[in-house]
């Protein structure tokens, strides 16, 4: 388990009076399950998951009405090993986007206030995600404006990388202030630091790919992994995205790489296809744009069509994220 920034979210969450169930958003497999479980196993003694997509059958828990005493009742019914305690229990709704009614029903968890309910979803909010049944049942259940809180999480970024390969707080406390004061950086320093971007913007931010490239140090098993990611991804749009839309939003995602090698980055549509405006692709961008949680991902997949001037701006973008206000100048 990696060290995330997301835990200090999440403590910081827990240490507010009345706080509201927490709502972890991103795309899938940046990592907000294993957060959400590791941080729920430290502070609680019981915890109930809930996996929407890999048991849908969970969603009777939630029907025919939201009470949370009757949403005990059917858990403990079905599920007997679990145990539940007032005060010392969280509730873990994974996907809860397959799940409507399990979203309606933090509100409701909310003003009862016994228990913490922690939550991910991966698709929150695009529009057009659900088939015609999902879509009726989530007209069914409202979602809970004013009683969530909604937190954004990323595959993991330049410092986090830092973190999983052993690198001490002090040699990146170091490195801010050489940036800081504009002074060289040590020579073995600079050497490391340079590696592990170079490292950083092949491999990328997701958990999966960088245990892989930690344990292996294969390129090739990473690029596998990246290329099943993207690969899920093409076929979450194939699945839940309108009719209308699926053949433009995979045509605006597959564009993404002759975009990012462009001399200015603004997404034009002639990119997209010839003679492309914007009026054509508006609700496809909507997906493009929830991926752009994902953007070194982009950039890996990039490196998969062999657009290496894209890895160099790639290098750019990165230093001048991780290190607020940096001169990319600086580093070469």
């Amino acid at each position: 388990m990696y060290i995330r920034k997301i835990e200090s979210v999440f403590q910081s969450w827990m240490d507010t009076p009345s706080h509201k169930p927490i709502v972890v958003k991103g795309v899938r497999q940046c990592g907000k399950t294993s957060s959400v479980v590791d941080f729920a196993n430290k502070h609680f003694r019981h915890i109930v998951y809930l996996d929407f997509r890999e048991h849908p059958d969970y969603k009777m828990f939630f029907t025919p009405n939201l009470h949370v005493d009757d949403i005990i009742m059917r858990i403990t019914a079905a599920m007997p090993d679990v145990e539940i305690e007032a005060g010392n229990t969280c509730f873990i709704f994974d996907e809860i986007q397959d799940c409507p009614r399990a979203r309606g029903s933090l509100k409701y968890f909310f003003l009862d206030g016994r228990f913490e309910v922690m939550c991910t979803g991966s698709l929150l909010g695009v529009n057009g995600y659900k088939s015609r049944e999902e879509q009726a049942e989530e007209a069914d259940a409202s979602i809970p404006v004013g009683f969530e809180d909604i937190v954004d999480m990323y595959p993991m970024d330049f410092e986090e990388w830092l973190w999983a390969n052993g690198i001490k707080p002090m040699h990146i406390d170091y490195l801010r202030k050489c940036l800081d004061n504009v002074v060289p950086v040590d020579a073995s320093i600079h050497a490391r630091f340079r590696e592990l971007l170079h490292q950083y913007v092949i491999v990328g931010g997701m958990p999966e790919a960088v245990t892989v490239f930690l344990n292996t140090r294969q390129i090739g098993k990473v690029l596998s992994i990246q290329r099943r990611i993207v690969d899920e991804y093409k076929a979450d749009m194939v699945k839940y995205a309108l009719l209308a839309d699926k053949p433009k939003i995979r045509e605006c995602f597959e564009s993404i790489p002759s975009q990012l090698s462009r001399e200015y980055k603004k997404f034009t549509f002639s990119t997209v296809r010839p003679g492309g405006r914007g009026r054509d692709y508006v609700g496809s961008l909507q997906w493009i744009v929830f991926f752009d949680h994902y953007s070194n991902f982009y950039l890996n997949k990039c490196i998969f069509v062999g657009r290496l001037l894209v890895v160099a701006d790639a290098y750019e973008s990165y230093v001048a994220c991780v290190f607020c206000n940096l001169r990319v100048t600086t580093i070469r």
